[in-house]
């Protein structure tokens, strides 16, 4: 009987967790239906739980089962508020008219040009007037608050496709950022889709520009190879200005600026849909301005506002703070080079806490580095991390032949040109697993939640020793910068994923860091938080006092632990764990964090509060 009464509970506690993400999720998107019926859900199966603990079951397979089915239909729900779960893309019209020099317009209120055949090796160059005109829109624009959420979320979308992006960029001085975005404009992010205008990939461009890439090998044609030479038709490989008001510029002439909107004194939705200063007017076909049609896609601008506030990219060099902005020159967006590990939750890390400072030299990029260099210790850093992602060289600080020859090997296989030289984008692909270790966690229901979440986060990149025993970046992380024979981790492992918890919830427990397992229990009886075995003798006392995210601990002897881990799950005869410096045999001192399963004999346990 108690087996069968465990698993039910299990499956509860799973689906009170998952149903609280979602009432989470609700509450940011403002869906308020969604939010009382997720808080109704809630309630029950509260109290579906007691009566499966007390009643032992009666009739709660079936409450299971009607619980999914309702969690189901109301996660489609939030997942597709309030844009639907497949926005259509809307096709960019261009007027047909314009001329081929229609990039040289002087800037909003300039008379119309003429047109006139258009010099091999000149290159488009935003105006005086066109850019005091971008940058005062772009000082004073705000984003509707509906439009927001839409503009993120492509946004978390273009930085998914990174890859992609930075390959079609290679040699060039084009952001990654800047491909992302008209890719979105002109395709909406389909990659079967030439970026010159969304065509599809099955044949060269029909429409304008037509017949594009001018040669092909094969069908369908292969996006990167069409979309470097949608740059290099706009001539943007060529260019050395990306401050904001030539970024703007380059995305506005790829739809077209002497036209209907300019005629009319409407800013290009191209740009400004989304924010305050585009109300309607579009085309509606190539040639043909529908002056009461309303873009409903989001602008470039606002993209850009997207990918600023989600930290994957960053305006900067505007001059100091003193300086009037007349002086101190456009602000020019950079980005992220963390990006190019294509994970959003780990482009803005909160490292400025006493458990976390340590690890700016782990992430931190180094400077470039090349054979023969003399920084010997970022170096060997950049060898463990070859190491660590299946690039075998030696781990001894010289950077020579083999290290050069994995380095080029690890860049062949992120997508990038094969290199001799790492520089900051290779670097943040290194360091990407430990990067995405310590991204900030949704908000959940209780800190014993928060770490389990923290601890199966860090166990996902599977942390491992290098460079000898308890040794490597890891092992520093954990350690708050040791390493070596006598630097046991497990300790550190379990409070660091608490400190990290606490960090992403934002509150403060009495809890001390402790590296070493017999000090953890020593604490926590003096705290009255150690809980012997025999209090959980039974399969009923186990469920009763037992609780995932609670500490367990190998027993030696009755005054000696000598390992530490996580509890992520409680069942009658064994226990779920999440722990590090183990091994595959779930001995102590191993290699690895990763996930186990534990008997109860000589296991006692700590709770965190």
């Amino acid at each position: 009987m108690a087996n069968d009464v465990l698993d039910p509970i299990k499956e509860l506690d799973q689906l009170r967790s998952d149903t609280w993400y979602a009432r989470e999720d609700a509450k940011a998107k403002g869906d308020n239906d969604s939010v009382e019926k997720l808080t109704t859900l809630l309630i029950e199966i509260r109290d579906a739980r007691e009566d499966a603990v007390f009643d032992l079951l009666g009739g709660i397979a079936a409450k299971l089962a009607d619980f999914a089915s309702r969690l189901a239909k109301i996660v489609a729900r939030v997942k597709s508020w309030p844009f639907g779960t497949s926005t259509e893309h809307e096709k960019q019209f261009h007027d047909q008219h314009l001329p081929d020099n229609d990039f040289e317009d002087e800037g909003p209120d300039a008379a119309p040009i003429k047109p006139a055949p258009v010099p091999a090796g000149k290159l488009p160059v935003v105006s005086a007037a066109w850019a005091e005109n971008y940058q005062t829109l772009w000082d004073t624009m705000t984003v509707a608050d509906d439009w927001q959420s839409k503009a993120v979320k492509i946004a978390k979308d273009i930085v998914s496709g990174q890859a992609k992006y930075a390959a079609v960029v290679s040699g060039t001085n084009v952001p990654w950022w800047f491909v992302g975005v008209v890719h979105s404009m002109e395709c909406g992010l389909d990659f079967m889709t030439h970026l010159h205008n969304g065509d599809p990939l099955t044949d060269r461009t029909r429409n304008v520009p037509a017949g594009r890439p001018p040669i092909i090998q094969g069908l369908p044609i292969d996006w990167v190879y069409s979309a470097r030479d949608a740059i290099t038709y706009e001539k943007l490989d060529k260019i050395v200005d990306w401050s904001l008001p030539s970024v703007l510029y380059h995305w506005h002439r790829y739809n077209g600026i002497n036209n209907e909107y300019k005629a009319r004194h409407i800013p290009t939705p191209y740009l400004w849909s989304g924010s305050q200063h585009y109300i309607k007017g579009k085309y509606d076909l190539d040639g043909h301005f529908n002056p009461s049609m309303v873009s409903k896609q989001v602008g470039a601008a606002v993209l850009l506002w997207a990918l600023i506030t989600i930290k994957a990219v960053i305006l900067g060099g505007a001059g100091s703070a003193t300086k009037k902005k007349a002086e101190a020159g456009p602000q020019t967006p950079v980005s992220n080079p963390a990006a190019a590990a294509q994970h959003v939750a780990s482009l803005d890390l909160d490292l400025s806490g006493t458990p976390f400072k340590h690890l700016a030299v782990e992430l931190n990029f180094p400077g470039a580095l090349e054979a023969g260099s003399t920084k010997t210790a970022a170096v060997k850093r950049m060898q463990e991390w070859l190491n660590l992602h299946g690039f075998v060289t030696s781990i001894d600080s010289d950077f020579g032949p083999s290290t050069e020859k994995q380095l080029g090997r690890f860049a062949t296989a992120n997508s990038r040109p094969a290199t001799s030289k790492l520089d900051e984008e290779l670097w943040a692909l290194l360091t990407a697993p430990l990067r995405k270790a310590l991204a900030p966690i949704p908000a959940t229901p209780s800190l014993e939640d928060a770490v389990v979440k923290v601890a199966r986060q860090h166990i996902a990149q599977m942390p491992t020793e290098i460079g000898g025993n308890n040794c490597g970046p890891w092992v520093r992380a954990y350690m708050r910068g040791d390493e070596g024979e006598d630097w046991k981790w497990c300790g550190g492992f379990v409070s660091f994923m608490i400190e990290q918890a606490t960090r992403d919830l934002g509150v403060d427990i009495d809890f001390k860091r402790q590296v070493g397992v017999d000090e953890l229990v020593n604490d926590a009886k003096k705290a009255g938080r150690f809980i012997r075995e025999n209090e959980v003798s039974t399969p009923l006392l186990r469920q009763s006092k037992l609780s995932p995210g609670y500490l367990f601990v190998v027993r030696e002897t009755a005054t000696n632990w000598t390992h530490v881990g996580i509890v992520s799950s409680v069942m009658s005869q064994t226990f779920d764990t999440l722990e590090g410096n183990t091994g595959g045999d779930g001995g102590t001192d191993g290699a690895n964090a990763r996930e186990g399963n534990r008997s109860y004999p000589d296991r006692d346990f700590i709770r965190l509060l």
